[in-house]
């Protein structure tokens, strides 16, 4: 029996972390889409920390480049709280070069809905103790 692709997704809460309004806008009704709970968008490092301090997400999608500045921090505060991420990046060699970064894993922009929801499942629905 195959699930609908996205399945294990629905009611996730999802912290969306893109400052390109528009990328930020089409995840977000991806997310939707897929029955999942959007937090943010947030744009920039600052907002991503404080939505996770106020309302720890089950997931993270983050871009890597937030108007000039890593998301570092908000992957090394989601280790640290054992949440699940992806990054979600047209900045594959700022990803390889940076050394926290580099162990996450990343979904290269432009991307498909299909392939956003593939990469998430992947990422974020893997049975207990795997």
């Amino acid at each position: 029996m195959t699930s609908e692709p996205g399945s294990c997704l629905r009611g996730k809460r999802i912290l969306v972390v893109e400052d390109e309004l528009l990328i930020a806008m089409t995840i977000e009704q991806i997310l939707l889409d897929h029955g999942c709970e959007v937090l943010g968008p947030a744009p920039s490092v600052g907002a991503a920390l404080r939505l996770i301090d106020r309302q720890p997400p089950e997931a993270a999608l983050l871009d890597v480049n937030l108007s000039g500045h890593l998301s570092t921090p908000i992957a090394e505060e989601l280790a640290r709280r054992a949440i699940p991420y992806l990054l979600v990046t047209g900045y594959v060699e700022l990803v390889l070069a940076d050394p926290v970064l580099k162990r996450a894993p990343y979904l290269a922009k432009p991307f498909t809905p299909a392939s956003l929801i593939h990469k998430m499942e992947q990422v974020f629905c893997r049975p207990a103790g795997e």
